[in-house]
């Protein structure tokens, strides 16, 4: 393929019509023009790899800058360390292939955005952990984000959490047993972590109730997702495979 180029070029170069000196600035430029098109590929190809393809959903595509933002996103919001081992980013992606999921469903059933106030509300309890500006500004900097991707991700955050209750929470039956067995659950946590009794059932049946509730809301939805899941063509790539 080199040759027959070199045969293709070699009569324009020849030709007397140019002279010596037009030719030696064709060979240059063709040389210059040849350097650039090599540097642009190769960055090309660097950008492929640094922002590879983790999976894809059907014709979605879900990179790994993908992965590592939600990494770090997820770290900021709950004061940790961002964890990117191969096991986190496994378990990040799969979050990431729910989400879309649930975007799509959000999208076909037109379930509206959350108002700019309570996005807000929301941001700034997320806020509220760090002691001041300067302290946040620079955890975000750290991390490789920006306060609008942080925001981005507060939106969808709190746009999912109202879909899933308006989804499936109707559909949710708390029965006194469930209750009770949470309540159990309850109560062992609350002996092995703060080594005495725990209040009595009636002091804290409603907030019980409500972990039961969120409980049975929480395998409605992971029900949901098994089935969506068999019904779209989900495609690991090298290193993210299960």
């Amino acid at each position: 393929m080199a040759h027959a180029l070199v045969r293709a070029a070699s009569p324009l170069l020849a030709t007397p019509v140019l002279g010596p000196k037009r030719s030696h600035e064709c060979v240059r430029h063709g040389c210059r023009a040849g350097l650039l098109g090599i540097a642009i590929l190769a960055l090309a190809l660097q950008a492929e790899i640094v922002d590879r393809i983790a999976a894809s959903v059907g014709s979605t595509v879900i990179t790994e800058s993908d992965v590592l933002e939600d990494l770090r996103v997820s770290a900021l919001l709950n004061g940790t360390a961002a964890d990117p081992s191969d096991d986190q980013k496994r378990k990040a992606l799969e979050r990431l292939i729910d989400q879309e999921l649930m975007r799509r469903e959000i999208a076909f059933t037109r379930f509206p955005l959350p108002s700019e106030a309570d996005v807000e509300k929301m941001y700034r309890e997320a806020r509220a952990r760090f002691p001041n500006e300067e302290a946040y500004q620079a955890e975000v900097r750290k991390d490789e984000l920006s306060d609008a991707t942080v925001r981005q991700h507060l939106q969808w955050q709190l746009r999912t959490l109202r879909f899933i209750e308006y989804r499936f929470q109707p559909g949710v039956q708390v029965s006194d047993a469930d209750i009770r067995r949470e309540y159990d659950d309850f109560a062992n946590q609350w002996r092995e972590t703060k080594h005495s009794e725990p209040p009595a059932f009636e002091q804290v049946r409603e907030e019980v109730e409500r972990l039961a509730q969120q409980r049975l809301v929480d395998s409605a939805l992971d029900r949901w997702l098994g089935e969506v899941r068999t019904q779209n063509d989900i495609l690991y790539r090298k290193g993210y495979a299960q």
